[in-house]
């Protein structure tokens, strides 16, 4: 009765309901570990039962790639945005994008997450397989049709390769910055220190594919 009851609260309902699962769940998954995190103890912290949970999610995995994919859908938001204030200027859209990229991927959950992926990932492939397959693919395709577009404008190189352009342009935004967050060897970089990381990384990138 109580599955049915969930399959017809109305739709707002439904996303409001999902979306505090996928919070508690990223508290959980950070505080607790990936193995330690049960469904069980997400439905407790959420409030309801574990056949409740299971309405939305069918497995852990299953929950923790929509923790991965609540990220990157606030990625896409990032790169829209830039895309409307850049004006068709491919630097300032990528210079735009770029900063806002870095101090989400630097924040403490995403940091946060990363650990979780690399302290796990050997026992719990599926962790590894989520973070790719919902996060770094789907960024790397977006930033890819990005770049399709300003090649089929003029603005880059027409032998580009746009697929492997948008995989260094985000690995070039996050050079340095990113590895010394992840083994806490430095704190947060300031926005001063994360706009140069990723002025260099546009200038890098605009001598090698732009026209």
């Amino acid at each position: 009765m109580q599955n049915e009851a969930e399959e017809t609260r109305p739709k707002g309902a439904r996303d409001e309901k999902r979306e505090a699962i996928v919070r508690t769940a990223l508290e959980a998954f950070l505080a607790e570990g990936y193995a330690e995190t049960s469904m069980s103890s997400v439905a407790a912290k959420v409030g309801g039962s574990k056949a409740t949970l299971y309405n939305y999610f069918k497995s852990k995995e299953e929950l923790f790639a929509a923790v991965v994919e609540r990220k990157c859908e606030q990625i896409r938001k990032l790169l829209n945005e830039a895309e409307i204030e850049g004006g068709g200027d491919l630097k300032a859209t990528l210079t735009n994008f770029g900063e806002h990229f870095v101090a989400l991927l630097l924040s403490d959950d995403s940091i946060g997450t990363f650990r979780l992926a690399t302290a796990e990932a050997a026992r719990f492939p599926e962790i590894g397989r989520a973070i790719y397959n919902s996060g770094v693919r789907q960024n790397q395709h977006r930033v890819t049709e990005l770049l399709e577009h300003a090649r089929d404008a003029g603005r880059l190189r027409s032998d580009a390769d746009v697929t492997c352009a948008a995989e260094q342009f985000l690995d070039l935004c996050l050079t340095g910055l990113h590895r010394r967050r992840l083994w806490n060897v430095t704190p947060c970089p300031s926005r001063e220190e994360i706009r140069a990381n990723v002025e260099r990384a546009v200038t890098t990138f605009m001598r090698a594919f732009a026209v």
